[in-house]
């Protein structure tokens, strides 16, 4: 699977579906499945995001903070969207998402773990026991460079990392360690990682269904299917 990633900062206003459509643009023209984009859009952004990565034939990870401009929620919420532009989750802290046959563990960096070896490894048995093959963070902080390093080359159960952050952020695989890591500035990365085929039997969520109807101010903050709130 080839995974593109976006570093970049100041996605607020009328630039960040100029400079999406650049970023997809490129991901669809590198043969890229998904492209992690950073946190910070609109939160009203997410349906422009939609019709750009169905445009592009690319799915799309992003975050918005909802502290701002959205009076009912708070922090980080992250958005999975496949390559027809349809939601597959939608969460505030953790969700494991099939995604082309592979399943995809989108979380915030407070609920990915800490920096600590015990959460590191209680964190690598949850991701394993869901069976998810890529964690993807989409916001994280600097300075937690090491401890997702460390969780990407962890034994080969142990899920593949994309990582986006202020700077430094990268791809990694278990075993093989960083396999693409961006500098300080935007930057586009991507790597092939091997990632093998399964199935389960789960979808969009009811919840992401719900959520394309409705308003981002009337919303509730809720999670997809198969998500684990708090840990």
């Amino acid at each position: 699977m080839r995974v593109a990633l976006v570093q970049a900062a100041g996605l607020h206003g009328d630039g960040a579906a100029v400079r999406s459509q650049r970023w997809l643009e490129q991901a669809a023209g590198l043969g890229a499945e998904l492209l992690v984009l950073p946190s910070g859009f609109p939160p009203a952004f997410r349906r422009e995001l939609g019709r750009l990565a169905a445009h592009h034939g690319v799915a799309a990870a992003a975050g918005t903070d909802t502290g701002a401009g959205n009076r009912a929620g708070t922090g980080t919420e992250l958005w999975l969207l496949d390559a027809a532009g349809e939601l597959q989750a939608c969460t505030d802290s953790t969700a494991v998402v099939p995604l082309n046959g592979r399943l995809i563990n989108l979380a915030t960096e407070d609920d990915a773990g800490s920096a600590t070896g015990d959460t590191v490894r209680r964190t690598g048995r949850s991701v394993s026991d869901e069976g998810a093959q890529l964690l993807v963070v989409s916001g994280g902080s600097a300075g937690r460079g090491g401890w997702f390093r460390a969780l990407a080359r962890q034994g080969g159960s142990g899920q593949a990392v994309a990582w986006n952050g202020p700077g430094r952020s990268f791809i990694a695989a278990p075993g093989t360690g960083v396999s693409a890591e961006a500098g300080l500035f935007e930057e586009l990365i991507f790597a092939d990682l091997a990632l093998s085929a399964r199935q389960r039997t789960v979808g969009p969520s009811w919840f992401a269904r719900r959520y394309l109807s409705e308003g981002p101010d009337s919303r509730p903050q809720a999670a997809a299917v198969g998500v684990g709130r708090g840990s």
